[in-house]
């Protein structure tokens, strides 16, 4: 099951994992990795944000070292947290696969034909 929805998420078929997963981190790791996993497909949230979600602005540090030791990365898609300014900062699998993951979701995202505004 897994494997499969690995190779449709690669392929551009699937935006978002169904996989059972049982997380075997700390109580704070995993407030923060269920934050990461509500990140929509395409999006991205900040470590600033994910901190003020938890009630604490200051924790920026301590998001990211959660966010670090992610044992599934895709399936928890830590790629898609961000530094404050836009910044493709932390991730354990290098900058440059973090930039790709991005892309590849943003490349797959269909724009509404008629949106709803124009600016």
């Amino acid at each position: 099951m897994c494997a499969e929805q690995m190779e449709a998420y690669f392929l551009g078929k699937l935006i978002k994992f169904d996989v059972p997963i049982a997380l075997h981190v700390s109580p704070f790791q995993e407030k923060v990795l269920n934050l990461v996993r509500e990140i929509p497909f395409g999006e991205t949230r900040s470590y600033r944000y994910l901190a003020e979600l938890l009630g604490d602005p200051k924790a920026v540090r301590a998001i990211g070292n959660a966010n670090s030791k992610n044992p599934l990365p895709i399936l928890i898609p830590c790629h898609r947290v961000i530094g404050s300014n836009g910044s493709l900062t932390g991730y354990a699998g290098g900058i440059k696969r973090k930039k790709w993951l991005l892309q590849h979701e943003s490349g797959l995202i269909q724009l509404p034909l008629f949106p709803s505004s124009f600016s």
